[in-house]
């Protein structure tokens, strides 16, 4: 394996559920082993006190799995969004392309002796322990009675377990070809794989019965489950719906794909999302990755750690910035996106930007990019990996403070209005009869109010609009998990050619099922056939 960034040689790790954190699920399937903790495992199960932690804990295990770097990584810099030649996580690896830089020959390496294989455990693993703590929950509740100290707190433990099972199996439905669809009823014994889209619409059924019990309801969220910010009844309904939103929309593993979404339901939901009413962002707070971990953002808006890729910073400013890199590199930019502007930084004396090789803040420092001479790739490894674009959109410190994203600490989204107001534009521009001046003005709440770029206009139609939406999300979905992936491989020409578009099932679940390994990407298909 190819050395790890120096100042990253450590991989954070899950803090996963303890009902599905040491085995995968499917060993029921072949193992017939009494577990002698089962009777501390049933009384575990009705302490209302330890049900309702289990309930706040699968936010935290959800989390850290989205914004995982060991599924994540390899995903965001394969995209072309981010860029980094580090081999922590297996990036390099997944990332390199070919000579003439038109091919990623690499396919996921799902062999029980590679150790490319993790990536695709990363995933797998981390999404079905939140279902599996959800679905103990649900079963507490619904199938013993369950009271946790009155109606409202059980109602409300209930609904956050709802909305966790539905984004623990919107995780599989985005990631891999088929996976198990798994609630409180299901029998572990007898379980079976469906299809991707099986598994997608699993995950909408559940986030729609998350948002209508919290619409139902009147609670509001201790902050300590997400570490820091609480969340009322009515905000949760509006995360369960931006999230079933994002699982229709980023589901298609090609524009083929993409182009038979049902806009109009994507429309629907993102208007009762989180930019709807009293917009909000959906937030987590880092405690240094001790246990809540932005692990995406602590890789990447940490400019030593993590760039922009030149790609990116070509469509922010394409008069300055060269896609691939050039020798030499790329100049100071003057893109007139004000999220990146001059991609000055920091504060203004010449001791502080010498030492991040960045350029004293200005007037035109951009509020999300940063501009630095330093070229911290080895060379060796492909001088397209280099780009002289940082991504500090979060960085709230404005000097890489080791106290704020950058040394993973801190308040972050992991979804954000924006967000929500993209995926409400396209579905209007997508589907039948869409309100083309509904679009236009969800699209410049980021293009103007962020940007500062002219605004669009329902008289350009839908195409030019269609191009625009385009360019917000490749700027606005940076930094949420592994989004501007799943944004990439579903717009025309969006990934190279040979880059996996979805995850096999792990060789570890597979090796226990006796069943065959099998991949995805390099000279195999990139994905399995729509179902």
């Amino acid at each position: 394996m190819s050395p790890l960034n120096p100042k990253f040689a450590f991989s954070f790790r899950h803090a996963v559920g303890a009902a599905a954190g040491a085995i995968l699920l499917a060993g029921c399937n072949s193992l017939d082993v009494e577990n002698p903790n089962a009777p501390d495992a049933n009384r575990a199960l009705a302490d209302p006190a330890a049900i309702e932690a289990v309930a706040g804990g699968t936010l935290r295990t959800w989390f850290n799995t989205w914004d995982g770097m060991e599924g994540g990584g390899p995903l965001v810099t394969m995209a072309q969004t981010y860029s980094a030649s580090w081999n922590n996580y297996n990036m390099n690896f997944y990332s390199s392309i070919d000579a003439d830089g038109t091919r990623n020959t690499r396919p996921y390496q799902n062999d029980l002796a590679s150790a490319g294989r993790t990536t695709m455990i990363g995933y797998w693993e981390g999404y079905y322990s939140a279902i599996s703590s959800a679905n103990d929950v649900l079963k507490a509740i619904r199938k013993n009675n369950l009271v946790i100290s009155n109606a409202a707190n059980t109602k409300r433990a209930e609904t956050i377990a709802q909305l966790m099972q539905g984004a623990g199996l919107m995780g599989i439905a985005l990631n891999y070809d088929k996976g198990y669809v798994i609630d409180e009823n299901s029998d572990l014994a007898a379980l079976e794989y469906k299809t991707r889209k099986e598994v997608r619409d699993a995950a909408v059924a559940s986030l729609e019965k998350a948002a209508t019990l919290a619409a139902a309801s009147t609670f509001t969220t201790p902050s300590g489950w997400t570490n820091g910010t609480s969340y009322t009844n009515v905000q949760i309904a509006q995360i369960a719906r931006t999230m079933a939103a994002m699982t229709l929309a980023y589901y298609p593993r090609t524009a083929t794909e993409n182009d038979a979404v049902d806009w109009g339901k994507v429309a629907q939901l993102a208007s009762q999302g989180i930019s709807s009413g009293t917009a909000f962002d959906f937030n987590f707070t880092g405690d240094g990755c001790n246990a809540w971990c932005h692990e995406i953002l602590y890789w990447f808006n940490a400019f030593d750690g993590g760039r922009v890729s030149t790609r990116v910073g070509a469509l922010m400013d394409p008069v300055t910035q060269k896609h691939p890199y050039p020798a030499g590199g790329n100049p100071t930019p003057n893109s007139p996106d004000k999220r990146l502007g001059d991609g000055s930084f920091g504060p203004d004396d010449e001791d502080f930007a010498g030492y991040f090789g960045t350029n004293p803040k200005t007037a035109k420092a951009g509020t999300d990019f940063v501009y630095s001479r330093e070229e911290i790739f080895r060379p060796d490894r492909g001088m397209y990996h280099q780009s002289n674009i940082g991504h500090i959109r979060y960085d709230k410190s404005g000097e890489q403070s080791p106290n704020g994203i950058y040394g993973g600490y801190g308040v972050a989204p992991i979804m954000t209005r924006h967000q929500n107001d993209l995926l409400w534009a396209e579905g209007e521009l997508r589907r039948s009869g869409g309100n083309l001046a509904t679009a236009a003005a969800l699209i410049n709440k980021t293009r103007v109010d962020r940007g500062g770029l002219s605004a669009a206009t329902a008289g350009e139609g839908a195409a030019s609009l269609v191009q625009k939406l385009i360019y917000e999300q490749e700027v606005e979905l940076l930094g949420l998990g592994a989004v501007p992936y799943y944004q990439r491989r579903r717009v025309p020409n969006g990934l190279l050619t040979g880059t996996p578009r979805e995850m096999p099932v792990p060789a570890k679940e597979l090796g226990v099922k006796g069943q065959a390994f099998y991949t995805f990407g390099g000279t195999n298909p990139a994905n399995s056939n729509a179902p």
